[in-house]
């Protein structure tokens, strides 16, 4: 029973991976798994059999939700992402009063301003500067060591968002453009074995990218936010807040092609998508409301009552 526990509490923080403003982080600590799973991860090696009698069922829940949900996120992406990503980004907007508590009243708010100007001024230009040298969204990998390697550092980053609650790794990629190249294109269509070789090429260096990621970063990061905690949440408050601006700039118009890495920005002619779908908009606006509704009444409140 407990092993299915574990693999159902896993599913639940796999759904962080592929919805961007879930933090994986996050539903870790509201289902009381957070701390076990730091200790599992930064002892792996000294208590190799205890961590993977936690990791293996977690990790099992979480490929199951991952690979089942995938395909599903990439189809509503590609018929409406306008509605699919103001929900994104309400989820995402609705974390930031939890962020907001770890700040306020600590005595460091200078501090936390400094750290989160930083974040947010360097996070928002890498997501302009790659809009601006790469307008359209990628669709593919060229298979060469240069791509394996950009893979496998897009793993390894992924993975510190795993470990921070506040932060979702599938926001980072959609920030970056690479959700739809490496979640919906290749994990939602793992079962395809016609790409067999290519759906490899991808998900091997990526998923070592996690595992290096994780075991290398998780006792750096849990020292930072244990003897930094307000500058760390400062830092972790602009990401967010940027991440929130990358994700509007990936809303495509379904109109100009059938997926989502065919279609254009909408931000390319803003007024005149508004004029053709106003619906899309009051839908939009209504499933951010939603997930500003849903991010904020339940995760920030469990991580509080935890705390």
């Amino acid at each position: 029973m407990t092993f299915l526990i574990l693999v159902l509490k896993g599913f639940l923080i796999g759904l962080a991976f592929i919805i961007p403003g879930v933090s994986g982080g996050t539903i870790a600590v509201y289902l009381g798994v957070y701390d076990k799973l730091l200790n599992a991860i930064g002892n792996i090696f000294k208590e190799f059999r205890k961590s993977m009698k936690l990791l293996i069922p977690i990790f099992l829940g979480a490929v199951i939700s991952v690979v089942g949900l995938a395909w599903l996120l990439g189809f509503l992406i590609d018929k409406n992402s306008l509605v699919v990503l103001m929900l994104f980004i309400g989820l995402i907007l609705g974390g930031i009063p939890a962020l907001l508590d770890k700040i306020s009243g600590k005595g460091k708010t200078k501090a936390a301003f400094i750290t989160f100007v930083i974040a947010f001024v360097l996070v928002l230009t890498l997501v302009i500067l790659d809009k601006f040298l790469s307008p359209t969204s990628r669709a593919d990998f060229t298979i060469s060591a240069g791509s394996f390697f950009l893979i496998f550092l897009l793993g390894a980053i992924a993975s510190m968002t795993m470990i921070v609650p506040g932060i979702s790794g599938s926001a980072l990629l959609m920030m970056l453009g690479f959700y739809t190249v490496i979640v919906t294109n290749v994990i939602g269509n793992i079962l395809d074995f016609s790409v067999v070789g290519y759906n490899l090429f991808v998900l091997i260096p990526f998923a070592l990218g996690i595992g290096a990621g994780i075991i290398l970063f998780s006792k750096l990061l849990g020292h930072l936010l244990g003897k930094f905690p307000v500058e760390s949440y400062g830092a972790i408050l602009g990401f967010v807040m940027a991440s929130a601006i990358g994700i509007f700039f990936e809303i495509r118009d379904p109109a100009t092609g059938l997926t989502h890495s065919e279609q254009l920005p909408v931000v390319d002619n803003f007024v005149g998508f508004i004029q053709a779908n106003p619906w899309s908009m009051v839908w939009g606006f209504l499933v951010l409301g939603a997930g500003f509704f849903i991010s904020f009444r339940f995760l920030p409140r469990a991580d509080n009552k935890r705390k």
